[in-house]
């Protein structure tokens, strides 16, 4: 049977992650409301071409589409974060166990309760 290898992480470590995971969302979030103004088209953007309607609803179906995904993406990096931030949390429960029962350990053996 093979050993299974420990898995250590550093709770400070993933908690710097979390973070970034956050400001990576609120950044992605920022840069798709400051593009949109510049991707907004009014109904006359098209002149006065054949198809010019069918454009102008292309544009708005793809741009819907796009508010869509971005919104989507951003979920997704806060719940990464959320989800990091557990893994950090357990982590650090699990060293203070860890270093109490070391502790209690120490204490037994040199005879002191």
């Amino acid at each position: 049977m093979m050993a299974v290898p420990e898995v250590r992480a550093d709770p400070a470590e993933l908690a710097r992650l979390a973070e970034q995971l956050l400001r990576s969302s609120q950044q992605l979030t920022e840069a798709w409301q400051a593009a949109q103004a510049a991707l907004q088209l009014e109904s006359t953007d098209a002149g006065n071409t054949s198809h010019g309607d069918d454009l102008i609803r292309g544009h708005q179906t793809t741009t819907g589409a796009a508010d869509v995904a971005f919104g989507r993406l951003a979920a997704v990096l806060e719940g990464d974060n959320d989800r990091v931030l557990r893994v950090a949390f357990a982590y650090q429960q699990a060293d203070e166990r860890a270093a109490a029962e070391f502790i209690r350990l120490v204490l037994d053996r040199l005879g002191i309760h």
